[in-house]
């Protein structure tokens, strides 16, 4: 419970809640959220401040308020930290009675997860949305009120599952509140709304501490009280009550340091002048995580304390004691276990120990015995290695890491606890926290360890850096790692070394050319096999290798080979090794090869490389399907760009912003970075300047921060695309201009095009020449449609007459051969602009109407906008947009597409990571906008087509 801010039966003065004061704008704002979730507009808000700034009492004020709503409140403390889903047993025991009602998958997660059976670690957006369900479910009775008090306590795969479904009431009766004191530290909150709680005001702080002080009390010394408690409510609270008038004074005139410093002391006073079995008492109150009264009482009655001990704690203000033994103020626990000595605190965590079932209670057992342990004790450390290995098969990683990490701290033995260090490491890393995995990893490098150990402990630590930062430190670290594992396990030098060229890419321009150079002699010297180029008389369609046909190392040394000619050698050299690892992979019907994410990235790369749009859309679904399969939710992002990636390509930019909406849901989920590659292209293409362009910068701030250079080429072709779109050649030249020949592959030859069309608006002959010839040397090494037709629309560019009507001809045939439609749109929107320029409008008019009809279909606005305009510049009049599904958002459109192919509001909810209430919600807004009266209706709206079913 909260502190209670009134004093005695005197209520203090309020300004807001009941019993608050100086809170008006905070209980407003929360009035605000509980009233708009009860008409159906659910949110969240997180307070954060300082302990013992009021965060707590403002929960209280909510419970109290809306007592007739259901409250549902979470009180975290430090010692839960690391036990299994210990907050989402809290906040969803009064919610089980829905659990019948769940999904079969979301079900078996939630079981899972709150210990009711048996299984795999739980899917993390099942069981997401398994909380998500049980939540509506519960207000469709009457609205919800989740409190969520000292976030920062709560074990983070609670944190992350409450923090997913806070972002999925926005159509729901449910509210959510969390405090904390340091939401940076909680990556799981980001982009929530928040509002900070600061100090009480002077006159506020006036008015609570004369509530608190009935005794008089000199000024000087109230004068001090108030600078020192810096309007910290609860210091205005209690210091009063632990300490009197006179010692006061005395604190004050000998300068004792204020804030919480004097808060603790002055607490640290107050405790010892508690009798001894209230001290033990509070004690193992506050080392039990779950306050469970019955086991401190076992406890207590084990040590012997007395029955007046409770009595004495609750009239001190400390502690209620009731259903649970709940401290007046999380802060007062964290305090009474800190004031303890470390003997102390052992004999309370053994005492709680011996009072637990350790048949039924194993984890719990083993996590006091481990912290009452002095020093080495190798069969806690064992108990605590199964009760590690037991999370992680149910829990999941987040809570193995705690045991893990404990285990090896009573761990004697120096190579038994490196070990234990090193599974604490993965898990860390499974969970996302990459950083704490590095503070492990790092001194384990210097550890006594078998070579084996030691060898994972330096590709871990590798792969971990590059997971933070993918820059020359990364691929100097997977190289290295690659050389130390070269002679044990060849296969895996060479998949390391796939993971350093990934890092390559990523780096882009800030990786030397003489680093580059560096690598590839390097990557010869571990591999002295890919020194020597296979015969391709051998392997004349890219089928078999040298050596054998069925190796899959033998295609990873292929794509080495591709990687290593295209950083090192160019288009000519690479292209033809390009397409020998498109063929191979295309061959293979199992599809097993793109098991390995990077693999499967490199070789759908392979196809971009060399312009083979169908195998590119043929590998990077095999790449998705892959991903979904393994529910590998670290690649399925990836894999889901990829596709956006492509889908953009074909000219669906619907279906690539159903992509893109899926990955974010996703890498918000788990609290990956967002990945914004697919986004950027789809901004530009979308041709909404403002939100596109703010997009782009902050997407360019984030690749300076990370100097990930493939991402700040890609801001640079999104602008691009953007200013060309909206007729700033100017803009779009200045973006591009000489930076395309430094670009990675991928990015490369779409610059050149973009510098081409700018340079050839802007006058400037000599930047659309060197872009020609990027082009030309990318199609004679290429050889493919989409190739040629990029060439032939920037040869058509700088020429005239017949020729340059000719080139486009060929260059919209080329690239609609390619499946290139925006491409091809575009090619034709230049040759239509050409023919208005010379005066020729009839025959500018098929051009132009083929561009707009396309830019419309597909949503390319701003492109639209630019056909329209020189159509109507030709003298066609009727290029106006009329109702239809442009209208949608891009959420809306996925869910209208889906709705159209039949699917249930409860499929659609699963695969959006939303609720079906929302759903419904989105399908009003929907039908609304097109101007149609049922569901059923929807499948023949013109220009919506039906989604594929959803595989979710």
């Amino acid at each position: 419970m909260g502190v209670d801010d009134r004093v005695g039966d005197r209520p203090v003065a309020v300004s807001g809640a009941p019993g608050l004061l100086g809170r008006s704008g905070e209980t407003a704002a929360l009035r605000d959220l509980v009233v708009r979730a009860c008409a159906g507009s659910g949110g969240a808000l997180v307070l954060h401040g300082e302990g013992g700034i009021g965060k707590t009492a403002l929960l209280d004020s909510v419970h109290t308020e809306h007592r007739a709503l259901q409250v549902l409140r979470v009180e975290n403390t430090q010692t839960e930290t690391e036990l299994s889903f210990a907050g989402l047993q809290h906040l969803t025991g009064p919610l089980l009675r829905h659990f019948a009602g769940l999904p079969q998958p979301q079900r078996e997660a939630l079981g899972v997860a709150l210990g009711r059976r048996s299984g795999p670690a739980p899917d993390p957006l099942h069981l997401g949305l398994a909380v998500l369900g049980l939540l509506a479910a519960a207000a469709e009775e009457q609205p919800v009120v989740c409190l969520v008090d000292d976030a920062q306590w709560m074990d983070r795969s609670s944190l992350a599952v409450l923090a997913f479904v806070a972002r999925r009431i926005a159509a729901q009766r449910i509210a959510f509140v969390f405090a904390a004191e340091d939401i940076d530290r909680l990556g799981e909150l980001t982009g929530l709304p928040a509002r900070a709680v600061g100090p009480l005001g002077d006159r506020d702080a006036r008015e609570l501490l004369d509530s608190t002080v009935r005794a008089p009390l000199d000024q000087r010394v109230r004068e001090r009280v108030l600078t020192e408690a810096h309007g910290n409510p609860l210091a205005l609270l209690y210091l009063p009550r632990w300490i009197g008038p006179t010692e006061m004074a005395a604190r004050s005139a000998g300068g004792d340091p204020g804030g919480p410093k004097w808060l603790e002391e002055s607490f640290r006073i107050r405790l010892s002048q508690l009798p001894t079995d209230a001290l033990l008492l509070l004690l193992l109150a506050a080392a039990e995580p779950d306050g469970n009264p019955l086991l401190v009482r076992r406890a207590a009655a084990r040590l012997d304390i007395g029955p007046d001990a409770a009595a004495v704690a609750e009239a001190a203000g400390i502690l209620d004691t009731g259903t649970r033994m709940a401290f007046r103020h999380p802060l007062l626990r964290s305090m009474v276990y800190a004031s303890a000595s470390s003997t102390e605190r052992r004999r309370a965590h053994a005492t709680l120990a011996e009072c637990c079932d350790a048949m039924h209670e194993a984890d719990r057992h083993a996590w006091h015995l481990g912290q009452a342990a002095a020093g080495f004790d190798e069969e806690v450390a064992r108990r605590l290695e199964d009760a590690a290995r037991r999370a992680a098969r149910g829990a999941g990683a987040a809570v193995a890491c705690g045991f893990w990490e404990l285990s090896a701290a009573l761990t004697a033995d120096r190579r038994t606890r490196a070990s234990r260090m090193l599974s604490a490491a993965c898990a860390k890393r499974e969970t996302g926290a990459f950083r704490e995995a590095l503070a492990i990893l790092a001194p384990l490098r210097h550890e006594p360890m078998p070579g084996a150990d030691h060898a994972r402990v330096v590709l871990l630590h590798a792969r971990t850096v590059y997971a933070v930062q993918r820059d020359e430190e990364a691929v100097r670290l997977l190289v290295d790692a690659a050389r130390l594992v070269a002679d044990e396990d060849p296969a895996a030098a060479r998949h390391v070394l796939l993971d350093a060229f990934t890092a390559v890419a990523y780096s882009g321009r800030h990786l030397p050319r003489e680093r580059i150079a560096d690598i590839v002699a390097e990557t010869r010297r571990i591999c002295p096999a890919l020194a020597v180029p296979p015969d391709p008389s051998l392997d004349p369609d890219g089928s078999a290798d040298v050596e054998s046909a069925e190796s899959a190392d033998d295609l990873v040394s292929l794509v080495l080979r591709a990687q290593m000619a295209s950083v090192s050698k160019g288009p000519a050299a690479a292209a033809p090794i390009m397409a020998r690892v498109v063929r191979r992979c295309l061959s293979d019907d199992r599809g097993g090869t793109l098991d390995d994410p990077n693999l499967a990235r490199l070789v759908s790369d392979a196809a971009l490389y060399v312009g083979d749009a169908r195998a590119w859309q043929r590998l990077v679904g095999r790449q998705v399907q892959s991903a979904r399969k393994r529910r590998d939710h670290a690649a399925l992002p990836i894999a889901l760009n990829h596709q956006a990636m492509v889908d953009l390509h074909f000219g669906r930019l619907d279906d690539a912003a159903e992509r893109v909406a899926e990955a974010h849901g996703i890498t918000e989920t788990l609290g990956m970075a967002p990945l914004r590659y697919a986004d950027l292209a789809l901004a530009a293409w979308r041709g909404d300047e403002q939100s596109g362009l703010a997009l782009i910068d902050l997407a360019a701030r984030e690749a300076a921060e990370r100097r990930e250079g493939r991402l700040l080429t890609a801001t640079e072709y999104a602008r691009a695309v953007l200013h060309n779109a909206v007729g700033r050649p100017e803009a779009a030249l200045a973006a591009v201009a000489e930076l395309f020949d430094g670009a990675g592959a991928g990015y490369r030859v779409l610059l050149a095009a973009e510098c081409a069309e700018a340079a050839v608006a802007c006058g400037q002959t000599l930047s659309a020449r060197s872009a020609r010839e990027v082009l030309r040397e990318n199609a004679r090494a290429c050889r493919t449609p989409w190739a040629e037709g990029l060439y032939l629309q920037t040869e058509a560019l700088l020429q005239d007459g017949l020729a340059k009507e000719e080139s486009y001809q060929r260059a919209v045939e080329e690239l609609t051969r390619a499946g290139a439609v925006l491409q091809a749109a575009r090619a034709h929107l230049l040759w239509g602009e050409w023919l208005l320029k010379t005066g020729r409008r009839t025959q500018a008019r098929p051009p132009l109407r083929h561009a707009w009809t396309v830019f419309s279909g597909a949503g390319a606005r701003a492109f639209r906008t630019r056909a329209a305009t020189k159509l109507g510049a030709a003298g066609e009049r009727s290029v106006r947009p009329g109702r239809g599904v442009h209208m949608l958002t891009a959420q809306e459109s996925r869910v209208a597409r889906m709705v159209a192919s039949g699917e249930t509001s409860r499929e659609i909810g699963a695969a959006l990571f939303i609720s079906p209430r929302t759903v419904d919600a989105h399908v009003r807004s929907i039908l609304r906008k097109l101007d149609v009266l049922s569901r059923r209706q929807l499948r023949h709206v013109e220009g919506l087509r039906p989604a594929e079913r959803s595989e979710v």
